[in-house]
């Protein structure tokens, strides 16, 4: 049996403030190159998690608009630029080719992607976040990554959190 380096972080009961704050942490401690896989359905909260990693990346979060239909936005911030992609209305691999990622992306850009599961390359840097509906005004969040830098971070992340009452939080190595 092989050992996986996947590190699994789990929280329930996440209202859309948490949601934009744990957003908004993780974008203050990116430094370039990485790419964010967010996985859900529709309203789930997908585009309000990249609000809260548009302002941790210092741009507003009410510029940040989802690419549905555009299919690519990108924002321009403090530090590093915020390239946000959407994937709902495409059909193939071939299409997303089209789109030209590669060239879009260095190491001054984050990459957010929503409606990941059609892509099939992957990033150094990869961290998948998956979100659930729970209640109404309530999610619940997965976040994967077998990167060292996205496991530190989000450790730290969780203990900041630690002090709201709101919110459960697991971590499952596997």
């Amino acid at each position: 049996m092989e050992r996986s380096d996947k590190k699994i972080y789990e929280l329930g009961n996440v209202n859309e403030k948490t949601l934009k704050k744990i957003g908004r942490l993780l974008g203050l401690k990116l430094e370039g190159g990485e790419t964010l896989l967010l996985y859900g359905n529709l309203g789930t909260g997908k585009t309000t998690f990249v609000k809260g990693l548009a302002e941790g990346l210092g741009i507003a979060p009410d510029y940040v608009r989802s690419p549905t239909f555009t299919l690519i936005n990108m924002y321009p911030g403090s530090q590093l630029q915020l390239v946000h992609a959407d994937f709902y209305r495409l059909e193939n691999e071939d299409e997303i080719a089209e789109l030209g990622l590669d060239e879009l992306l260095d190491k001054n850009s984050v990459l957010a992607v929503e409606w990941p599961e059609k892509l099939r390359w992957q990033r150094t840097e990869t961290l998948k976040i998956r979100l659930y509906y729970e209640q109404e005004s309530k999610r619940r969040l997965k976040m994967e990554t077998q990167s060292e830098k996205f496991s530190h971070i989000l450790t730290e992340i969780l203990s900041n959190l630690e002090k709201d009452k709101d919110i459960t939080h697991s971590t499952d190595r596997r």
